[in-house]
């Protein structure tokens, strides 16, 4: 006597939503990942942060945009993984200057602003990227890092600098607020403005900074 088979009610158990999986051409080695993070900076550079779309990035790597969305999951995403890899090291460097025993602000800003000369040359997208951003105010890179990282670098550096002050090392009319700003458009405006002429020079624009800032515009004795 052959069994009967019981029917079973499909519609009763939902079907399982398929997962995604990887994109076709496998996984991405360390070095295309790389490439992948240096055309995101270029074209944050280029257009902006806000600006700049998953897709762009994908048509410029010449890569789906399935694959940045497996590896990266979002925009935000990227852009996190590019403050942590890129830009938070090269802040490193910078805030390095005014940690330690740091007595005279001349020596400490002369070394933070060739600092931010050699990162300049060895980074294209940096100088572009900062002019791109500085005038976007609460909703540019800064305020990410802020939110995502707080400032407790700046804060240590502003703090350097009204203690200089107290001392009577830094001049007492100076804003700390506004003075690293200010020191960073000295030297990244022109960077940017003349990156491109034939007669560009590195060293010239840094003797400049240092000039203007350590001497200002009274003539030297």
């Amino acid at each position: 006597m052959t069994a009967q088979k019981v029917p079973s009610d499909d519609k009763s158990i939902p079907a399982k939503p398929r997962r995604p999986g990887r994109p076709r051409g496998g996984a991405i080695n360390a070095q295309q990942r790389e490439h992948l993070l240096d055309i995101t900076l270029a074209l944050y550079a280029e257009n902006g942060i806000a600006e700049t779309s998953l897709n762009a990035i994908a048509r410029k790597a010449g890569v789906s945009p399935a694959m940045l969305n497996y590896y990266f999951q979002s925009r935000e995403s990227l852009l996190d993984v590019v403050v942590e890899e890129r830009f938070l090291p090269l802040r490193q460097r910078l805030e390095a200057h005014f940690d330690g025993d740091n007595c005279d602000p001349v020596t400490t800003f002369s070394g933070f602003i060739r600092e931010i000369a050699d990162i300049v040359m060895s980074n294209d997208w940096f100088a572009p990227l900062w002019m791109q951003e500085v005038t976007s105010g609460s909703h540019g890179l800064g305020q990410h890092i802020k939110s995502r990282y707080g400032h407790a670098g700046r804060d240590k550096v502003r703090a350097l600098m009204v203690r200089w002050q107290e001392q009577g090392l830094l001049n007492a009319e100076l804003n700390p607020d506004l003075l690293m700003t200010s020191i960073l458009s000295m030297i990244l405006v022109p960077f940017t403005r003349f990156a491109n002429e034939p007669e560009f020079d590195t060293q010239r624009i840094v003797h400049h900074t240092l000039s203007l800032f350590c001497h200002g515009i009274r003539p030297v004795s």
